[in-house]
């Protein structure tokens, strides 16, 4: 009997000294037996309870918050300085962008208003060597000349209409407007209701050898003419249509 307790005994010494070291061997090797333990561990399954985890703050996310902050704060303070009296730096800054747009403003109005366009001074009663042009156009939106024959009244209406047609035309034009006099309607004739026209144009003495050359060239003023006659309304066409390929001048 005596032998079998000791037996007993032998065995739980040798049990516990099993253990002992054991454990020992965790922790110099960093872990504890709780560590070991699935049951302790947080990621073990749970039998439907909820297990809560704590997670640290990411600290580079407050860092970089806390930066933020300060930065706005030395701003603002740098904003609400004062630089003299009451007058803080923020308040000088608006001050110079007013002041600077003020002076734009100022000086696009006067330089509108004080700027004068030589062409726009001119002495008209200088213009005084006459340069004439005729020529001829089609109308393709009228009754054949047959008919306009029967009707003088008719006829007559359409060449004062034609005349005050081309007269606006070339007084509006920005490169022959001051040199231009007067549009003239002479016949109405044929078939296709083709009308003859004259153009005159008065010339200043000093440089009328230039502008015969150039700017009151019959090739310019035939071009500037053409080039009205195809900006036309042609959507629908008008009664006073000018067909544009139909101009002759000479």
């Amino acid at each position: 009997m005596d032998m079998e307790l000791q037996s007993l005994g032998t065995n739980r010494s040798n049990g516990d000294g099993a253990d002992h070291v054991s454990a020992s061997e965790q922790v110099q090797n960093g872990s504890t037996p709780a560590e070991q333990n699935p049951l302790l561990s947080p990621y073990a399954e749970s039998n439907g309870d909820a297990i809560i985890i704590q997670v640290p703050p990411d600290v580079s996310t407050e860092c970089r918050k806390k930066k933020v902050v300060r930065e706005v704060e030395r701003l603002t303070t740098a904003l609400n300085a004062k630089v003299f009296w009451k007058c803080s730096v923020w308040m000088t800054i608006l001050f110079l962008l007013f002041f600077i747009a003020a002076v734009i403003f100022i000086s696009i109005v006067l330089c509108s208003v004080l700027r004068k366009d030589p062409d726009d001074t001119f002495d008209r009663s200088s213009y005084e060597i006459p340069r004439d042009f005729n020529g001829t156009f089609r109308l393709t939106n009228q009754v054949s000349a047959e008919e306009l024959l029967t009707s003088s009244n008719q006829s007559q209406v359409l060449a004062s209409q034609l005349q005050k047609k081309l007269y606006g035309l070339y007084s509006d034009s920005p490169a022959l407007g001051r040199y231009f006099s007067n549009a003239e309607i002479y016949d109405i004739r044929n078939g296709s209701t083709e009308a003859v026209f004259g153009l005159s144009f008065l010339l200043p003495r000093a440089d009328q050898e230039r502008l015969r050359s150039f700017t009151l060239s019959r090739q310019l003023v035939y071009n500037v003419l053409r080039q009205l006659l195809y900006d036309q309304d042609t959507n629908p066409p008008g009664a006073l249509y000018i067909e544009p390929r139909s101009l002759q001048m000479n």
